[in-house]
């Protein structure tokens, strides 16, 4: 007859399942908050980036007042780099500033202005800013 062992040691399988369980469900979360909080870091990062590119098309629009589109996209990427792409309005989502210009309208009812915007990798809209810069308003968070 096989004899019970009075002193067991060590955790059964369904014990250990149970635990790595726990584990990979904890895990789960963190990586989720994680992942979270480094795309609205990223956001807030690019926003400010976009409101310094406004600052610099509305500065060098008011010393320069008769620059060209072109002239001041060629600023633009000498200034910023890859980090602004004046061939889309709205950028890559998550990773570049979108500029775009829109000419005056014939009867000067409608100022030129450009429109400076980034699209976050938040879902929605939370990280999505906008500026829109005029020679008379200056640049306006839209």
């Amino acid at each position: 007859m096989l004899k019970l062992r009075k002193n067991k040691k060590g955790f059964t399988l369904v014990e250990l399942i149970v635990v790595i369980a726990i584990m990979a469900v904890l895990a789960g979360t963190v990586a989720g908050v994680t992942v979270t909080q480094l795309n609205k870091q990223t956001d807030n990062a690019n926003a400010n980036q976009a409101k310094k590119v406004a600052d610099t098309i509305f500065s060098e629009w008011i010393e320069n007042n008769d620059i060209s589109d072109a002239d001041m996209k060629s600023a633009l990427a000498e200034a910023y780099g890859s980090a602004v792409d004046t061939t889309n309005a709205n950028g890559t989502k998550g990773k570049t500033i979108g500029v775009a210009y829109t000419a005056a309208a014939e009867d000067s009812s409608t100022p030129a202005t450009y429109t400076v915007k980034y699209v976050g990798k938040q879902g929605g809209n939370k990280g999505d800013i906008t500026y829109t810069v005029t020679l008379t308003g200056g640049v306006v968070k839209a």
